[in-house]
């Protein structure tokens, strides 16, 4: 046991690797003694007269007796024993608090040596003096606060050190010690003063990490997202050599794509966390762990009630991990200030995560009739309500947020209508509609958002919308350069509407998902005309950089397919074959999900000789997995939630 404590030496540490664990074997016990009292109870003593049974004899009882005795008297045992194990974690919880609290009452202790050697000009000693004097006055502080904490006397200062005597270290407990000094130790001094050293905008960006919880994997576009709406960037760009400065200089750690290689995501390590977290609470820059907001000027959002309406000053509000989010009328109101509004999902979780627990993803927000008075957040700059449901409609009080650049609504599952404030948002560059399954169309008007760079899960009109927006609009966009496009089973397209694609100059980034085909059972029955999509004739992007097509609706590889595309994905749909042609820039190959596809591996090589091996990934398979119908399931499963709240009756438009 004393090996065990002394790999996590704080009380947190005590409660998680001894307590708990402790706990759980409880349980097995208590199911080890029932069994146990079962073996032992002796059987009942059957007689030929009467066949069920007769009356135990004086020993039998007595030995009945003394058993059922013990087995009570254990159980009592094991209820007192959990009942002081749980007294114990509510002990070794106020240690760990108080422990905390001494910690970070050494913040001003630095920030006062700090003072005292960092000036432009050589230091004076009325200045080195007067710092030293506060540090003096804090170093009391800190002393008589450990000595109220643990009843010590405040005259013990030449009290000696106790000594454990030596004992040999596993190797774990050695690292966790190592890991102790790296978070305690001078070099995170030094690192501190180099965090305190960067510009105001560098540094803030990197204080926005410490919203994040310890081995988290954060996406690099969500951070650029938050920096653009605090202002620590000016622009997407600007935010992706931010963040390669940040990592230059060692603060976050790159994660890269299996299949690509290239940089998408970032961790911190738990020691740079525990810096950013202290410098965030003692320079205000960010309120964590507290449900009192009125006067954070940063607000994360961790679970439980919010007690108190946020402050007037409030920029940003950060949703970490609450689940349900209860507006009112003070959420919005008078918040001129607010620029950042992270309501939605920051977690990007994978299809088999998705599956295995539907509900990880899922944000829930009552009152959405309060998203009428954001029109008052003039400062707004950055909005994500991405994965949240019960919002059916977007108040048309949304076109007064002139400032906006982002909009993320990602996988709003009841998501119906857009309206026509979105097209007022001059200042928009990225709006994200993706797995927003209701959307029938998008509004006319789109053509105006000329600063529009992003745009994901444009829907093609279909026979229910009414004056939508086409194509051929969005060739007045000479920013846009990522399109995904949804071309639902009921779309009704414009006759040249996929042809304008060729008229997106700047366009690198393309993705196209077909709706769900109907099978030839359903084919049959409904008549033999073909699928109105499947005959439109395509044209793509000169400049176009990577192809995205998901349920390809056709056997036959699509000649439209420019050949100088870097990176070629295909995931389920009816393909059968490849292109036979020579000449492919191709470098990036993923195929996924085709039952039909059959290709040969030297012909593979012939035609796509620029295909790096660790980044290709192509599949026969002929397993249920590559079944169409399969893959849409998945499709809709891993976007939506397994079940609907309140019995939701989906009406997909696909």
């Amino acid at each position: 046991m004393p090996l065990l404590a002394s790999a996590h030496p704080s009380a947190r540490g005590v409660e998680e690797d001894i307590l708990i664990p402790l706990l759980a074997r409880l349980t097995t016990v208590c199911t080890a003694l029932d069994a146990a009292a079962a073996a032992a109870a002796p059987p009942p003593i059957v007689s030929p007269e009467h066949p069920i049974s007769s009356q135990p004899s004086a020993g039998t009882d007595a030995t009945a007796a003394a058993l059922e005795a013990t087995t009570s008297h254990a159980r009592a045992l094991l209820e007192k024993i959990k009942g002081d194990m749980a007294a114990l974690r509510r002990l070794f919880r106020r240690i760990d608090r108080t422990e905390k609290g001494i910690r970070y009452s050494f913040d001003p202790v630095e920030q006062h040596m700090d003072n005292a050697i960092q000036q432009q000009e050589r230091p004076s000693v009325e200045h080195i003096h007067s710092q030293l004097l506060a540090v003096d006055a804090e170093i009391e502080a800190i002393r008589t606060k450990i000595c109220a904490a643990y009843n010590l006397p405040l005259s013990d200062r030449d009290a000696g050190e106790d000594h454990d005597p030596p004992r040999p270290e596993a190797t774990g407990v050695a690292m966790t010690r190592r890991m102790e000094e790296l978070r305690y130790g001078p070099q995170m001094r030094h690192l501190k003063l180099a965090v305190s050293g960067l510009d105001a905008r560098v540094r803030g960006s990197l204080l926005c990490l410490a919203a994040f919880p310890e081995g988290a994997v954060v996406k690099k576009r969500l951070l650029i997202h938050w920096w653009i709406g605090e202002g620590f960037v000016k622009s997407a760009d600007a935010g992706k050599r931010r963040f390669d400065q940040l990592v230059a200089k060692g603060f976050i750690i790159p994660v890269r794509s299996a299949l690509c290689g290239t940089v998408s995501r970032c961790t911190v390590r738990p020691w740079v966390l525990d810096l950013l977290m202290s410098l965030a609470r003692t320079t205000s820059f960010l309120e964590l762990d507290c449900s009192d907001f009125a006067l954070a000027r940063r607000v994360c959002l961790t679970g439980g009630k919010v007690l108190s309406r946020f402050s007037a000053d409030a920029r940003a509000i950060y949703n970490i991990d609450h689940k349900y989010v209860e507006l009112d009328k003070g959420w919005f109101a008078g918040k001129k200030e607010l620029c950042t509004l992270q309501l939605g999902q920051w977690r990007e979780l994978g299809p088999r995560e998705q599956i295995a627990n539907p509900m990880a993803s899922h944000i829930e927000v009552s009152g959405v009739e309060r998203f009428a008075d954001i029109q008052s957040c003039k400062s707004l700059r950055y909005i994500s309500f991405r994965g949240i449901s019960r919002i059916e409609s977007l108040p048309d009080s949304i076109g007064n947020l002139r400032e906006l650049v982002v909009l993320d609504l990602r996988a709003c599952h009841n998501l119906e209508e857009l309206g026509q404030g979105i097209t007022k948002l001059d200042r928009l560059e990225y709006l994200d509609l993706s797995e927003c399954h209701l959307l029938g169309g998008m509004p006319k008007g789109l053509g105006r958002l000329t600063r529009l760079q992003v745009l994901k899960g444009f829907v093609v009109a279909n026979t229910n919308s009414k004056d939508p927006c086409h194509l051929n609009e969005l060739t007045k966009l000479d920013k846009l350069r990522k399109l995904g496009i949804v071309i639902g089973k009921m779309a009704v397209p414009t006759d040249d509407e996929f042809l304008k694609l060729a008229e997106f100059a700047v366009l690198e980034s393309l993705t196209i998902r077909w709706g769900l085909l109907a099978s030839e059972k359903s084919r049959n029955e409904e008549g033999p005309a073909p699928h109105p999509v499947v005959m439109m004739k395509f044209a793509l992007p000169p400049n176009l950089k990577k192809l995205d097509l998901h349920c390809f609706p056709l056997a036959e590889f699509p000649q439209w397919v420019p050949k100088g595309v870097k990176k070629l994905y295909i995931r389920g749909g009816k393909l059968a074959t490849l292109s036979d042609e020579e000449g492919w820039d191709v470098e990036v190959l993923r195929l996924r999900f085709l039952r039909d596809l059959q290709y040969n591996h030297d012909t593979l090589q012939r035609c796509f000789k620029k295909l790096d091996p660790d980044h290709t990934e192509y599949t026969h398979v002929q397993t249920s997995w590559a079944n169409n119908d399969v893959y849409h399931y998945m499709l809709f499963r891993t976007s939506w939630m397994a079940y609907f709240i309140g019995g939701l009756i989906v009406r997909c438009c696909y």
